[in-house]
């Protein structure tokens, strides 16, 4: 993908995502969008095919950032990946609230439970998790988020950690 489209994508988010702040997902258009983005209808379908597909090319992107950011910093055990985790949404406190509040919370899951598994794959074949394991541990983990963020992220990142390690990590 070449820089002139990855500049759009982003413009696009960042537009999705300022209007989420002012009014529910339900209600926004495409038109809309590309309006805020300050691109055409005809640049925003090149780069997506709806307002749906803006949300799930940028959760990917979040997750491809984070095993990015595993790889980079030599994170190996499972308390560190997800301290690394729930870091970036206490340092980006608005995101997880804009996207629970526009209803993104299947969606989001299903991409945390896809990037789990790449992660325990990759960094944790010892484990040998089935499909229903990993989608467990995801869930968990995913309703650990959910009160955190509930709870204006009071809780320290290593208490919820700790509490993950001993309830959800397999006792690992």
């Amino acid at each position: 993908m070449n820089k002139k489209s990855q500049k759009t994508q982003l413009k696009i988010e960042q537009a999705m995502f300022e209007l989420l702040k002012e009014k529910p997902y339900a209600e926004l258009t495409v038109a809309e969008i590309a309006q805020r983005a300050k691109v055409s209808r005809m640049a925003f379908y090149r780069n997506f095919s709806g307002k749906d597909a803006i949300l799930t090319h940028f959760l990917q992107q979040e997750f491809a950032d984070f095993i990015q950011d595993i790889k980079e910093h030599d994170l190996n055990s499972l308390e560190q990946q997800l301290t690394a985790y729930l870091s970036h949404f206490k340092n980006h406190p608005d995101l997880m609230r804009v996207l629970l509040k526009a209803g993104f919370e299947g969606e989001l899951l299903n991409q945390q439970t896809a990037y789990l598994h790449r992660l325990l794959i990759e960094y944790h074949p010892e484990l040998d998790l089935s499909d229903y394991a990993i989608s467990y541990q995801s869930g968990g983990i995913y309703m650990l988020l959910i009160w955190w963020v509930n709870d204006d992220f009071t809780a320290p990142v290593e208490l919820l950690v700790d509490y993950a390690r001993r309830h959800i990590m397999l006792n690992k």
